[in-house]
């Protein structure tokens, strides 16, 4: 294991709890280093802070695993792997289907794992982490005996590092429908083609919790993709929900969702742009509108324009609100923080001539865990918001 050094008092974030060291706070040249091989990274006084491994062409040069004194062994990973199993066991008794591992915060940067029922689908995103499969996938197979293990490598991170884009399946086969459950509501999921990995999973918990104020309601969920909001509110006895998404396929898929769990009655899915859907509405058409799209913001550089676009998609959202209706409104761009995001919300509100109150600010659900010294690994932001 090679050691690489830190400039003088660069060692103050990764000693708080960050787990990744940055190009320009290593004294070492980078380029004598191959991509993916493993480093143990010492302060400029020689004190260890723990190994990881490198990729010299990043900004993100390393990305630390092992705490000082563990080697990167069967052993470590497989304790990573069933202390990440037991946490969501501790939030999700008997869930079968969640994120079970999220990266830095299990302590395996790099590496996404969600399960279906019997089967996991893992996303690799790092050169690092991509040299790990071999041993990573021998132990899930081992630790969960999935019936099917998949990847979907597709992130365009991997370009970054140099990785090819891929998706398939490992070992064994997959049922056909896969069907899961979530609080009560089953879906299909396609876990070759779908979004992500098959599902959106890391809005699970605000879905419960904006359910519990949807009876008797009318409902509006844009950017719905395969229904997960429409049918959260309409089993918990929403009058009527519509769900907007531009995916003809996506929308096909929450139809077929809201039949089998025979609420087909009350769920309605258009596929049409969101935008023009907003431009449509006649004022005060609904009771809740909930607007959760795909990340305006994936650069820092495209953060303005995001701006623009969050603004004019919440005045447009606020103006087809009843006066006392609510707004819940997200953002999964890591970019657009938590105080750009209310800035843009009151800017939205001011526009639209609406006066808000503030009902709750939360994030991502509990199987996507933030680390206190990492606020990288908490991106999602979702305000519920009232018309007063």
């Amino acid at each position: 294991m090679v050691p690489i050094h830190l400039h003088p008092g660069r060692e103050r974030r990764i000693l708080q709890g960050h787990r990744w060291v940055f190009s320009n706070e290593i004294t070492d040249p980078l380029a004598q280093f191959e991509p993916g091989s493993w480093v143990e990274v010492f302060t400029s006084k020689g004190v260890s802070l723990g190994s990881g491994y490198i990729n010299p062409a990043s900004l993100i040069s390393v990305r630390l695993v092992c705490p000082p004194g563990r080697k990167p062994d069967e052993s470590f990973f497989r304790e990573a792997i069933t202390g990440a199993a037991r946490y969501r066991e501790l939030v999700y008794a008997g869930s079968r289907c969640c994120r079970l591992i999220y990266g830095e915060s299990d302590g395996l940067p790099g590496l996404v794992v969600d399960r279906y029922g019997d089967v996991l689908v893992y996303q690799v995103g790092t050169v690092g982490m991509s040299k790990l499969i071999p041993l990573i996938s021998g132990l899930l197979a081992d630790v969960f005996n999935p019936s099917a293990l998949v990847y979907r490598n597709e992130s365009p991170s991997r370009t970054l590092e140099g990785l090819p884009l891929e998706s398939g399946i490992e070992r064994g086969g997959l049922p056909n429908p896969l069907i899961v459950e979530i609080d009560t509501i089953k879906y299909k999921v396609d876990v070759l083609r779908g979004q992500k990995t098959g599902m959106y999973l890391d809005q699970r918990d605000n879905r419960r919790e904006i359910s519990c104020l949807a009876e008797g309601k009318k409902v509006l969920d844009l950017f719905c993709y395969n229904g997960t909001w429409s049918l959260s509110a309409a089993a918990a006895g929403a009058l009527e929900t519509v769900g907007v998404d531009a995916s003809a396929e996506a929308v096909a898929q929450a139809g077929e969702n809201a039949s089998l769990n025979k609420l087909g009655e009350r769920c309605s899915f258009i596929a049409e742009n969101v935008f023009e859907y907003l431009k449509k509405l006649k004022p005060g058409q609904f009771d809740i509108i909930i607007l959760d799209p795909p990340a305006f913001a994936k650069t820092k550089s495209a953060l303005a324009d995001a701006k623009k676009g969050y603004t004019d998609i919440n005045r447009r959202a606020l103006l087809a609100l009843k006066p006392g209706g609510l707004l819940v409104t997200c953002s999964c761009s890591y970019h657009m923080s938590e105080e750009l995001f209310r800035e843009v919300l009151l800017a939205a509100g001011q526009a639209s001539g609406r006066k808000l109150r503030l009902l709750q600010v939360r994030g991502q659900a509990l199987d996507h865990p933030a680390l206190l010294a990492m606020p990288e690994t908490r991106y999602l932001k979702c305000f519920i918001l009232q018309v007063i």
